[in-house]
């Protein structure tokens, strides 16, 4: 089971992400913010349901990187101009 906690953990990531966005856009916040309180309150930082894995780091930097990537395909670029 130690080496399929990282699939647990990705899960526990996943859910509370999802459920944290959709309330966060039923209150009126953005979706991305929802997610990064899920990410502070699941992770080490608050509760610590979540241990810090290599795995799970890798993850962290793809989900980065098309974070970004989404909020630049969202971006006017006459607003930008």
């Amino acid at each position: 089971m130690e080496n399929m906690r990282y699939l647990l953990d990705l899960a526990i990531l996943l859910f509370a992400a999802k459920l944290f966005s959709v309330g966060g856009k039923k209150i009126g916040i953005p979706e991305v913010v929802g997610e990064i309180l899920a990410g502070l309150l699941v992770g080490g930082a608050v509760l610590g349901l979540v241990k810090e894995s290599d795995f799970l780091s890798q993850m962290a930097e793809i989900g980065v990187i098309m974070l970004m990537f989404e909020a630049g395909l969202g971006t006017n670029l006459r607003e930008l101009k």
